[in-house]
């Protein structure tokens, strides 16, 4: 079976480096140094084109990923897949005069490819990808983003279709709980009503009767992830929050490989299980809540920053963990300090 798996991703892999191939072709006669709007509109042709007419090797290699933060033995593979989208992007970026943004543009492009795989409304999620990417195509330029009206739309949609958490009591937390362990540790495989029960030491009957479904539980495990990996040092408004704080907690997501994991495993899930399809608006449209605040703390005192600035600071650096986690140290400071130096220019120039 592992030398199964070790085959079908080699075949994912050589797909994709094909796959690539023929999209560099395709901008054979492009012009060199168009700029940021023109990577822009490139990234959100080749997501959506990655993710609708390669989805399986799309899958594959965030597949890839999750097996290769337990599994030292898909570490060789895993750095296949980095290689390619490193090589793919300094090329892409190469041409349009901003190389030095390669790396961090490759990042947005495997977080978003991650989001986009979650399919909810076609129309909505292509006009809000597009928005999406003109809004990196501003970062590139220096400048803060506006959030367009099919983004503002979705998240609305988001924010109103969100179900409400219900006020849990000490068993109920304490199942919450047990499903997040679970699927940090197993994976969302693992992820049943008896494995909870026996996790969180109550009977099945107990477990069922506060978590009827498998997609309850699902809920419960991500809210509880979510919490766990947003926590602040200490509580207060981000004006009151030290700037240093914030920097530590940016830099300090290795120590969490198994929760990063665990959240990967959830999103995923969605994607494939139509089942799960409720979580699709609130993983797509609302992320950024707590990664925005590290990003105003970041920025000059009053600089107003949009929801869509928050997701792209949360894209980018939910790239950028995918592609740290297990590099040496070195490599770690340098693609944090050149994250940094973007956020620099905006508060300079946005």
């Amino acid at each position: 079976m592992e030398q199964l798996l070790q085959s079908a991703q080699a075949y994912a892999r050589d797909a994709a480096q094909t796959w690539c191939t023929d999209r560099l072709d395709d901008l054979a006669g492009w012009p060199e140094g168009l700029g940021a709007q023109s990577i822009a509109r490139a990234l959100a042709v080749l997501v959506d084109d990655w993710t609708s007419e390669r989805r399986e090797l799309a899958f594959a290699a965030n597949q890839c990923h999750l097996l290769a933060q337990r599994d030292e033995a898909y570490l060789v593979a895993i750095n296949s897949w980095r290689d390619l989208w490193a090589d793919f992007w300094r090329e892409v970026c190469g041409r349009a005069g901003l190389g030095r943004y390669a790396a961090l543009t490759a990042h947005v492009f495997e977080a978003t490819v991650q989001f986009h795989l979650i399919r909810w409304n076609r129309t909505i999620d292509r006009a809000a990808l597009d928005e999406f990417c003109t809004g990196w195509g501003e970062w590139l330029s220096g400048k803060l983003a506006e959030e367009g009206p099919w983004r503002r739309h979705a998240r609305e949609i988001a924010l109103a279709s969100a179900p409400e958490v219900p006020a849990q009591n000490g068993v109920a937390a304490r199942i919450s709980d047990a499903a997040a362990d679970i699927v940090e540790e197993g994976g969302v495989s693992a992820l049943t009503h008896r494995a909870v029960a026996a996790r969180a030491e109550v009977t099945l009957g107990v477990a069922s009767y506060n978590f009827r479904t498998s997609a309850d539980l699902v809920r419960a495990a991500f809210n509880t992830i979510y919490r766990r990996l947003t926590e602040v040092s200490r509580e207060g408004p981000v004006e009151q929050v030290e700037r240093s704080e914030w920097t530590a907690a940016w830099r300090d997501f290795s120590s969490q490989p198994r929760r990063l994991a665990a959240m990967e495993e959830l999103m995923l899930a969605v994607a494939r299980d139509p089942e799960l399809r409720d979580f699709a608006p609130q993983l797509r449209y609302l992320r950024g809540r707590s990664s925005g605040l590290q990003l105003q703390a970041q920025l000059e005192p009053g600089a107003r920053i949009s929801p869509l600035d928050a997701a792209l600071y949360s894209s980018m650096i939910s790239g950028q963990r995918r592609a740290l986690i297990g590099r040496p140290e070195a490599e770690m400071h340098d693609s944090l300090d050149q994250a940094a130096r973007i956020v620099a220019r905006l508060r300079r120039d946005g």
